[in-house]
């Protein structure tokens, strides 16, 4: 009972990183993958190799965060003015460079710093993961600080800053695994005194941890089902997703959807055969009847658990019902799609501000309007005070640029909730879209 304790929190914990990663995975794919641009000429940091190829400390960097993290990422580089405008105009998710110039409310940096560049003599800049997706950056950091404590960065690092650190292949490895058995056996004289230690105290633990799993299935709304292999009997062992008496694995697999059924049927079979000690769970399952079929949709673990002569004995699965975030995030893929749409709209010049007419975002037709010059010179027209649409006519004359021509302009307030005003969008002929 206390080893499957264990399981279970391993379970909750593994299931929380599944759920970040699993957000990352819907949004960046082979057909969508991470665009990191970088200096083309830039050694040892970031370059173009002898055969074109993206090479540098910086590159195998990102290439081993990727990889931890699961993301496929397209390395676009070119001359710096030509890198820095691509990211700029938003046809990248990612740079490196000094976080001092993006430190606008809808950039991101990341907390670690991948390298220190000298700018002038007395000035120093700090290389940061630079982007517009908070989550991506987040992700990044973490994975960036777990390599680096286990030493994975430096040896990146001194592949290309010092080869002579890097161990040949040819290093004998013996010294290494009599180091290691010797490791081994402290840490086993150390777990035998800990047990033994702490055999006297089993009862008071075990109850503290029973306690302990219960708030955070409480918490995390964490539902835990065992499968008993002997018996064949599905049941709660915390939370109320199956029949008080249980259900046979068979009466289960039959409420998954069609869909995903051949696939839990099989990963179940290797699982109770012993052949597969986990797998994680990504299903929808009928909580309804056959004739009205009322889906839920699961993310978890499940987990095997052996008797005492190593045969497989139970299946612990802690699953948690996300049916509510896949509705909401469903939804908010949807207003994402809508804005993405309006805001590309080539016929219709428009721009986002804040509830202080500060320039949030605008679309390439307010851009060529203004031939590049900054929307924000709008900013001295917004009355904040005011709750009503505004139109104004301007005329824009800037010589220097070329510009001489008269706009009109509808400025429409944004609510939110509370009826308070939001944002500000504002277009060129006079029809604000809403989304």
């Amino acid at each position: 009972m206390k080893q499957r304790y264990f399981t279970i929190i391993l379970l909750l914990l593994a299931a929380v990183v599944q759920t970040a990663a699993q957000a990352l995975t819907d949004r960046y794919n082979r057909q969508n993958p991470v665009v990191m641009v970088c200096h083309w000429d830039n050694p040892p940091y970031e370059f173009l190799n002898d055969n074109g190829e993206p090479a540098g400390i910086n590159v195998d960097i990102v290439k081993a965060v990727m990889k931890e993290l699961d993301l496929p990422c397209q390395f676009v580089m070119k001359e710096w003015s030509v890198t820095k405008n691509t990211f700029d105009s938003g046809n990248a998710d990612l740079i490196l460079t000094d976080a001092r110039a993006y430190q606008k409310a809808n950039f991101v940096s990341s907390d670690n710093v991948l390298a220190y560049r000298r700018v002038q003599a007395d000035s120093v800049a700090e290389i940061h993961f630079i982007g517009r997706d908070r989550q991506l950056i987040e992700q990044i950091d973490d994975q960036y600080a777990r390599l680096k404590q286990q030493g994975k960065l430096t040896i990146i690092q001194d592949h290309w800053l010092h080869p002579e650190r890097v161990e040949p292949e040819s290093t004998p490895i013996e010294p290494y695994i009599a180091g290691g058995i010797l490791l081994l056996a402290a840490i086993i004289g150390m777990f035998i005194w800990i047990t033994r230690r702490h055999m006297l105290r089993a009862t008071r633990r075990i109850a503290d941890l029973n306690e302990m799993m219960s708030k955070a299935l409480h918490m995390g709304n964490y539902d835990v089902m065992v499968y008993d292999i002997a018996k064949d009997r599905l049941t709660n062992q915390y939370g109320n997703i199956l029949p008080k008496e249980g259900l046979t694995l068979e009466e289960y697999t039959q409420r998954i959807h069609p869909d995903q059924r051949e696939e839990f049927i099989r990963k179940s079979k290797n699982m109770n055969e012993g052949r597969e000690r986990h797998f994680e769970l990504n299903k929808r399952w009928n909580s309804g009847t056959e004739k009205h079929p009322r889906y839920l949709h699961f993310q978890g673990h499940a987990i095997l658990e052996l008797d005492d002569n190593g045969r497989p004995a139970y299946v612990i699965n802690a699953v948690n019902d996300v049916t509510q975030d896949m509705r909401i995030y469903q939804a908010a893929r949807d207003i994402s799609c809508k804005y993405d749409a309006i805001l590309s709209d080539p016929f219709v010049a428009m721009s986002f501000y804040d509830n202080k007419g500060t320039l949030i975002d605008h679309n390439e037709a307010m851009n060529n309007l203004l031939h590049g010059i900054d929307s924000s010179l709008f900013k001295e027209i917004f009355k904040p005070e005011e709750h009503k649409d505004l139109r104004v006519t301007r005329h824009l004359y800037y010589p220097e640029y070329g510009i001489d021509k008269y706009v009109e302009c509808h400025i429409q307030p944004l609510y939110n909730a509370k009826g308070e005003i939001a944002n500000y969008l504002m277009t060129t002929n006079g029809l604000a879209a809403a989304i």
